[in-house]
Formats: C-alpha cells, sequence, structure tokens
C-alpha cells in the first residue's frame, strides 16, 4: 500500500509541477506579448499606457512567482564580492530589469502629468534601453521559458 501511496504523491506533485510551469510560461508568454503590443500601440496613447500597466503587474507576477530565488538574489546584490559569479551576475540582470521597469513606469508617469513638455524625453530613452535588455534577456533564456517551475 505504501507503494501505490508513494506513486499517488509522485503523481499529484508532477502535476504540481507541471502546472506551476504552464502558469510560469503563460506569465513569461503574456510579459512579452505585453510588451511588444506596448510597443506597437504607442501612438495610441490609452493602449500603450493599459498595456504598459499590465506588463509593470505581470513583472510583478513574475517577480512573487520566483520570490525565493529574487529573495536569495537580492541578498547576493549586497555582497559586492560575488557579483562576478554567475549567480552574482543573475542578481545584476535581475536588479537591472526592475530598475528599468521601475524607471520606465515613473518616467511614463512623468510624461504624463508634467506641467510642461520636457526636454529630454526619460520615458522614450528608458523605453529603448529596457526594450534592448528585455529583448537580450528573452533571447538568452529562450530554451528555459517553456519548461521554468515556480519554486
Amino acid at each position: 500500500m505504501s507503494a501505490t501511496t508513494n506513486h499517488n504523491e509522485s503523481s499529484m506533485t508532477r502535476t504540481a509541477q507541471s502546472r506551476s510551469s504552464v502558469l510560469r510560461w503563460i506569465v513569461h508568454v503574456t510579459l512579452i506579448g505585453s510588451a511588444i503590443t506596448s510597443l506597437v500601440l504607442e501612438p495610441v496613447l490609452s493602449l500603450h499606457v493599459a498595456f504598459g500597466l499590465i506588463f509593470v503587474l505581470l513583472v510583478g507576477v513574475h517577480l512573487a512567482q520566483r520570490r525565493r530565488i529574487s529573495k536569495r538574489l537580492a541578498v547576493r546584490l549586497l555582497k559586492f564580492q560575488k557579483l562576478l559569479a554567475p549567480p552574482g551576475r543573475l542578481a545584476l540582470a535581475d536588479g537591472i530589469l526592475f530598475v528599468m521597469t521601475m524607471a520606465m513606469l515613473l518616467s511614463g508617469f512623468w510624461d504624463l502629468w508634467a506641467p510642461h513638455h520636457t526636454k529630454i524625453r526619460w520615458h522614450a530613452i528608458t523605453g529603448v534601453v529596457l526594450t534592448v535588455y528585455l529583448a537580450v534577456h528573452t533571447v538568452r533564456r529562450w530554451r528555459r521559458l517553456r519548461f521554468s517551475q515556480i519554486r
């Protein structure tokens, strides 16, 4: 009977892992889709803002899905001597993505609500930098996106 119980527990664990893998994949695809859609619809301000906010919310979901890893990576950022090791570089990359996303959000609100037009278009600049960074980030992780799991 214990063999059957172990098999059932093992089967349920695999089902839960595959479900979390699918959920994580959906978040990845929606992140990519909302970023591309926001860029394409930039001339239509209301849609650009809507898809941009969806992207920022999904970044929060993405970080929440990997909260254990995100917490460890945040701690690694405080240890400067370990930033050159692979986990430290990953922590640095995630930190840069987070900062760029927040800069994009805040500069977008500034451009939207500023009483006067700014000479330097911070939102456009952060948009270009974030787009390039996201493209590199996605291409480097493309093979792992489908089978990534929530831990």
